[in-house]
């Protein structure tokens, strides 16, 4: 029997092709897993993920996660653009197949010299954020990347809604040859304008599970949406815009999960104008000097 869809009345949010799934292998069976997400600077496009998804170092403490184990290379699974248009892809898993490329990304030339490129301010400020380029993606330009859109810039409060887009179920579970993500909601946890803890990130308040290290975060506005200069855009069913990237869980004094972390946006065209080599030694922060602007940026205050 052919499966058959009900008729919701909806149409596909193409944000869900921009969470891609990272398999993490290494030595060892153990089957590790995070979510990263694309990101085009001119005719290139990088991979962006966590600086401790790559490592299997804590970027806070500099303690390892996972009883140390650390990966060698991430099998890349994405889904491409055409998906969101074609209505046979749900009864032909040939077709089906063919839009889940599966792209292999070296993370070391060798142990010490890996290929990623990190945040100039990494250890300073504990930035859990690495790009990695990727040159052999089959085709650039069926890629969603994260800014390929253009966002508005909304109003945005304490307690307003966010939502991680990542890979929260294993892979064991899903019987598509790549999960789709999982938009798990939460809201913002701390003053947005306020660095957390001296650092350029804010707190959100949402159940979040193993494997969405790594994942963009959205805000989404459903109805009237508030902009920046204090109009009002009333024309719009749903509105979203790019916030950062979410880093893990924060814990408490029982070591509960407690709330979680997400690094500013800006924070990527950062580490891409100015990229400081990969490096998987942590190295712990002398100070932070959170609002000294970076040499040719064009930021000369904290991150809003």
């Amino acid at each position: 029997m052919q499966l058959s869809l009900p008729d919701y009345a909806t149409r596909f949010d193409s944000l869900s092709l921009s969470a891609c799934f990272l398999k993490l292998k290494g030595v060892g069976n153990e089957p590790r897993q995070a979510t990263g997400f694309f990101w085009r600077l001119g005719n290139r496009v990088f991979l962006i993920t966590n600086w401790h998804v790559v490592t299997g170092i804590n970027m806070m403490d500099g303690k390892p996660i996972g009883n140390g184990w650390v990966p060698e290379q991430i099998e890349l699974s994405y889904f491409e653009r055409q998906i969101a248009n074609n209505p046979s892809i749900p009864s032909d898993p040939s077709m089906r197949t063919g839009l889940v490329p599966m792209v292999e990304v070296p993370l070391y030339e060798d142990f010490h010299n890996p290929f990623w490129i990190q945040h100039p301010m990494a250890f300073e400020w504990n930035v859990d954020l690495v790009a990695l380029e990727l040159g052999n993606l089959a085709d650039q330009s069926r890629v969603f990347c994260v800014n390929d859109m253009n966002y508005d810039k909304y109003l945005h409060f304490a307690g307003s809604d966010v939502f991680v887009l990542g890979h929260a179920l294993p892979e064991s579970t899903n019987a598509y040859p790549v999960p789709f993500p999982i938009w798990k909601r939460g809201s913002i946890a701390s003053e947005i304008i306020v660095p957390w803890n001296m650092r350029p990130a804010f707190l959100i308040d949402s159940r979040t599970s193993k494997g969405m290290s790594g994942s963009p975060v959205f805000a989404r506005i459903f109805g009237p949406a508030p902009l920046a200069d204090l109009t009002i855009r009333t024309d719009n069913i749903l509105t979203s815009e790019f916030m950062g990237i979410y880093s893990g869980r924060l814990f408490d004094g029982d070591n509960n999960a407690s709330i979680g972390l997400v690094w500013h946006r800006h924070l990527i065209d950062e580490c891409l104008q100015s990229p400081a080599r990969g490096s998987r030694e942590w190295v712990p922060s002398q100070s932070i000097k959170l609002f000294s602007p970076l040499k040719g940026s064009p930021e000369s205050g904290p991150p809003v």
